[in-house]
């Protein structure tokens, strides 16, 4: 998985430092993901309360990778984090059908405070456990 998103970003940024953001709900799975494109392999970890901050090298590419907390009183405080930020990465777990519309309202509340141009990747995380429709996802 981290190559592929080293790939995908190298692409479109070149030879530089790019920063990127990692958001969801709470218990999405982005700290899972933020370490798995670090080392390469799953690690455990602990709901985060504020944010980690890791640096991803990939060939001619450096990432600063931030993994911003999800719970309900940390969501307001993503968009201080936009400026200077390249590209979003934004992980939905899929098993979790009961919130399934808050990550996609959430979701769409960042595209509305967003004054510059983002690369985006959605992330549907989880999906071994069950498999959300994409009925339920888009709300139709």
């Amino acid at each position: 998985m981290g190559i592929l998103f080293s790939k995908m970003f190298s692409s479109v940024f070149g030879n530089k430092e790019a920063r990127i953001l990692v958001l969801g709900l709470d218990n999405a799975g982005k700290t899972t993901i933020l370490y798995r494109l670090q080392m390469g392999e799953v690690v455990s970890t602990i709901p985060t309360i504020g944010f980690n901050v890791e640096t991803v090298q990939y060939n001619n590419i450096k990432f600063q990778v931030w993994d911003l907390g999800g719970q309900t009183s940390i969501r307001p405080y993503w968009r201080c984090y936009f400026p200077n930020t390249q590209a979003i990465i934004y992980v939905v777990d899929s098993s979790d059908t009961d919130r399934l519309m808050i990550a996609k309202d959430e979701f769409h509340a960042i595209l509305e405070v967003l004054l510059s141009p983002f690369m985006f990747t959605i992330v549907v995380d989880k999906v071994g456990v069950i498999n959300a429709s994409f009925y339920q996802i888009h709300g139709h």
